[in-house]
C-alpha cells in the first residue's frame, strides 16, 4: 500500500483504506447447493470446464460428495461425456475424472481435426484445390462382381490410349 506520509487522519481513516486495499484477498467459503450455478460456457474446453469446478469445490465450506457428484453434470454442455454420464451416473468425483480423460483425448482430437479442416477449407478456397492434391491419370480395368475383367477406362480428358 503506497500512501503518502500523513494521509491517515484516524483510526476509522486507517481501517477504512486498508480494508479496501485487501479486500479482493479475502477467501469466499461457497456452499455445496452453489455448485450448481456453474455452467460450461459455449466455448469452453471439457477440460477447462472441469478446473473451473474442481477449484470451486475446493472453496465449499462443508464438502459433501454426492452434491458435487450431482452438480458436475448439471452444468455440462450437452455432448458425448454429458450422455455418458445422464446413462450411466458417476458415484464419485473420483469415477467422473477417470472418466473424463477417456473423453477429453476424444474431444482434443476432434478440435485438432477441425482446425485442421478449416485450414483446408480455407486453403481450398484461395487456391481452389486441396494442399498435396494432384490429378490422377490411370488407366484401370472394371470387374463385375465374379471378378472377370470386362472393360478398359481410358484417363479422363482428350488423351488416347
Amino acid at each position: 500500500m503506497n500512501l503518502p506520509k500523513n494521509s491517515i487522519e484516524s483510526y476509522a481513516d486507517f481501517h477504512k483504506k486498508f480494508t479496501h486495499q485487501f479486500a479482493g484477498s479475502k477467501h469466499v467459503k461457497v456452499t455445496s447447493t452453489s455448485l450448481f450455478s456453474i455452467r460450461q460456457s459455449h466455448a469452453e474446453s471439457l477440460r477447462d470446464y472441469l478446473a473451473r469446478f474442481s477449484e470451486a469445490t475446493i472453496k465449499v465450506s462443508n464438502p459433501n460428495q454426492e452434491m458435487f457428484v450431482a452438480a458436475f453434470p448439471n452444468g455440462l454442455r450437452a455432448g458425448h461425456f454429458n450422455e455418458s454420464l445422464a446413462q450411466k451416473p458417476a458415484s464419485s468425483m473420483q469415477e467422473i475424472n477417470k472418466r473424463f480423460e477417456c473423453y477429453i483425448k476424444g474431444e482434443e482430437s476432434n478440435a485438432e481435426k477441425r482446425q485442421r479442416d478449416a485450414k483446408e477449407k480455407e486453403y481450398v478456397s484461395c487456391n481452389g484445390k486441396a494442399p498435396g492434391h494432384q490429378r490422377q491419370r490411370y488407366r484401370g480395368l472394371i470387374t463385375n462382381h465374379q471378378g472377370a475383367k470386362s472393360k478398359t477406362i481410358p484417363p479422363s480428358g482428350n488423351t488416347r490410349l
